[in-house]
């Protein structure tokens, strides 16, 4: 018998980074980020501070040369005038032009000045050097001619301008003058052109400086960011695996299945290859976890999951489809048979008893399977049809394997649309209590009433429930169908006879929920009805599943004042042992024995069980009595209850006969004809 050991195994690492790292990466991108506005905002501002130096700068500049290109400009003209002011002062004698003469050699004076201020001051160095004894005679001359003219004598202040000395030494001042005015125009011009190549090379140099320092900061951002983003990124990696993985099991969840598949199925397209689609689902693991705890039912799915990979290759896709379903894609290059014979492994290797320290716990598996291409195309149909055969598995018994039948699938879509249908029906109340009448064979007196379910369908009409009560089972509806149908009863308790009881069937997987004793006892009580008024019927089928389970319930509803009754006694291999393990208040014997009690066989066996429930101190009730004959016979052995059409068919409580039952409380009595036969 395999026990299942855990594993010491290494404890994966956090599935996201620790936050000092998040918050050691903010740090580095919050220093970088201040340390760049920081120098950002200190380069801002020397540059700022340097353009409005410069911008100064080249104002002043151009308004030198401004002032440069005037006094060029004026320089000539002064030449000019004072050249035509001595001709006219020494040929006219007039008073006015001998003033204008003096003036526009001071002003001449004052524009060579401003000139030689202009220019460098080695030029204008120069200039004083090469100009003074030139300059000396001139301007003596120049107040001499100008005396004689104030004094009258024109010729004399005419010959002296018409004389070569004159004329020598005004081109050597005039020449020299307009090389100082060339100079001092050239240096400020320079100077100008400086300043300008200067900005531009500023503006160059700091949008330069600017790329380097951000090259830089961001190098040295992103060697300081490279280990903690390898974190960040193992990270995401880790994430992502767990949005496609069952963190129980390790498999692949339900997401990841789907990208899986889709990305085999293209595959198998591409190369003509064929998929097996293997749906599981566990047996009998309800149980176990609801009596066991989740813990132990986490483990069982463990243990499902390791099994599952010892019994497959390491190219078959194995993933938990969602609570005990599990999903199983395979290859099948040589057909199906390597896919069934996969899937028949599974079923065999999950049938093996799981032992966890003392606990030994017993489950199954079903599975279904279909086939791409030959099936369906899609990872959804596939899955679809597989769950189909699945559940034609779960149908057939349990602990088997069916492959999709095409033929089935209407049945399947049929059984759907009647299951949604039946939760429709209990939320709208469509489903109703109709009654058949117990009685007590000695007196013909109503003892009990049998609950019985139909089905007023707004379609279909009133359905029998041999129609639905199977899908109502297997799909989990049977709890809240019975609920429903009880509180309805409670309803049509209260005009019945007091003594009489209600009899309630419950189906064998209602035992295995741990609310149906609580849930039974509150509607009752909500209801104001004493629970003594009430039996349950459990079948043999019930007691099988999980027979301490229903050893369980059974105890809880005798404590709570409830009688518990054996069905359809007689009819399974070990209801004697169910008789001696569990404490029954009742008998049913199964109507198959009481159709045929005119044979000896059924007759022995009738008046056997009759035997032994009078032995055990238990009441009994025969059910599917139809003819007076069968109820004489029945009397006779000694039954003491008795079921069936004879009595009254099953109908709602609005249509029961009022003499019969209503009214009298009573059957009719036995006929003496029918004692002679008996």
């Amino acid at each position: 018998m395999p026990q299942h050991t855990p594993e010491h195994k290494k404890h994966p690492g956090p599935l996201l980074p620790p936050v000092s790292i998040v918050e050691q990466t903010m740090r580095k991108a919050r220093r970088a980020a201040a340390v760049t506005l920081c120098g950002a905002a200190l380069w801002t501002g020397l540059l700022l501070v340097e353009r409005l130096w410069l911008a100064d700068e080249l104002t002043t500049a151009a308004g030198r040369l401004a002032t440069a290109h005037e006094v060029v400009g004026r320089l000539r003209v002064t030449e000019q005038q004072l050249a035509d002011a001595a001709e006219l002062a020494s040929v006219t004698g007039d008073a006015r032009w001998v003033e204008r003469y003096g003036r526009l050699v001071d002003q001449l004076g004052q524009t060579v000045e401003h000139a030689s201020l202009l220019a460098p001051l080695a030029v204008a160095e120069r200039h004083r050097k090469g100009t003074a004894a030139a300059a000396a005679e001139i301007a003596h001359m120049r107040a001499s001619a100008l005396e004689a003219l104030r004094s009258g004598a024109h010729g004399s202040a005419r010959a002296l301008f018409q004389g070569d000395r004159y004329r020598r030494n005004s081109r050597l001042l005039s020449e020299a003058n307009a090389e100082l005015a060339a100079t001092s125009l050239a240096a400020t011009e320079a100077q100008f052109a400086r300043l300008q190549r200067r900005s531009w090379l500023t503006s160059a140099g700091a949008m330069l400086l600017a790329l380097l320092a951000g090259a830089f900061l961001w190098r040295r951002l992103s060697k300081g960011l490279d280990p903690t983003r390898g974190t960040l990124r193992d990270a995401e990696v880790h994430i992502q695996r767990m949005a496609s993985s069952d963190l129980l099991t390790g498999l692949d969840n339900r997401a990841g299945l789907h990208d899986a598949m889709n990305a085999r199925l293209e595959g198998a397209t591409r190369a003509g290859d064929s998929l097996s689609v293997l749906m599981i689902d566990l047996d009998r693991f309800k149980p176990v976890n609801d009596r066991h705890g989740h813990m132990v039912g986490d483990m069982v799915l463990k243990e499902v999951a390791r099994r599952l990979r010892l019994c497959l290759g390491p190219d078959d896709l194995r993933a938990r489809y969602g609570g005990d379903e599990f999903v199983v894609v395979t290859p099948e290059r040589t057909g199906t048979g390597a896919a069934l014979a996969k899937a028949e492994r599974i079923v065999e290797r999950l049938a093996e008893p799981m032992k966890f320290g003392d606990l030994l716990v017993n489950i199954g598996a079903s599975v279904g399977m279909a086939t791409f291409p030959y099936d369906a195309h899609s990872a959804d149909e596939l899955l679809r049809k597989a769950d189909s055969a699945l559940y034609r598995a779960k149908q057939g018994g349990r602990n088997r394997v069916h492959r999709y039948d095409p033929l089935r699938d209407e049945l399947m879509a049929e059984r759907n649309l009647l299951e949604q249908e039946i939760r429709e029906g209990i939320a709208t109340g469509q489903f109703v209590p109709f009654y058949q009448p117990i009685v007590g064979l000695d007196r013909r007196n109503v003892t009990s009433m049998e609950m019985l379910c139909r089905w007023r369908h707004p379609e279909r009409g009133l359905v029998s429930p041999d129609k639905f009560i199977a899908v109502a089972e297997s799909s989990g509806l049977i709890g809240p169908l019975t609920f429903a149908l009880l509180r309805a009863a409670c309803k049509d308790m209260l005009r019945f006879a007091p003594n009489w009881r209600l009899s309630i069937n419950v189906a064998p997987q209602q035992i295995e929920d741990p609310e149906l004793v609580p849930q039974l006892l509150s509607i009752i009580y909500e209801a104001g009805l004493p629970p003594s008024r009430f039996d349950v019927e459990l079948t043999e089928t019930a007691l099988v599943n999980d027979t301490a389970r229903a050893r369980a319930v059974i105890l809880s509803l005798k404590r709570a004042g409830l009688t518990v009754t054996l069905d359809d006694f007689g009819t399974g291999y070990s209801s004697l042992s169910y008789l001696a393990e569990m404490t029954f208040d009742r008998i049913k014997i199964d109507r198959s024995f009481v159709r045929t009690l005119e044979r000896p066989e059924s007759a022995k066996i009738v008046d056997a069980i009759i035997g032994l429930s009078r032995s055990l101190g238990v009441d009994n009730v025969a059910e599917g009595v139809e003819t007076e004959l069968q109820a004489a016979t029945l009397r006779r052995m000694g039954c003491r209850n008795a079921q069936g059409y004879l009595f009254g068919r099953p109908m709602p409580a609005r249509e029961l006969d009022d003499r019969v039952v209503i009214a009298k409380n009573t059957m009719a009595p036995l006929s003496h004809e029918a004692e002679r036969l008996g």
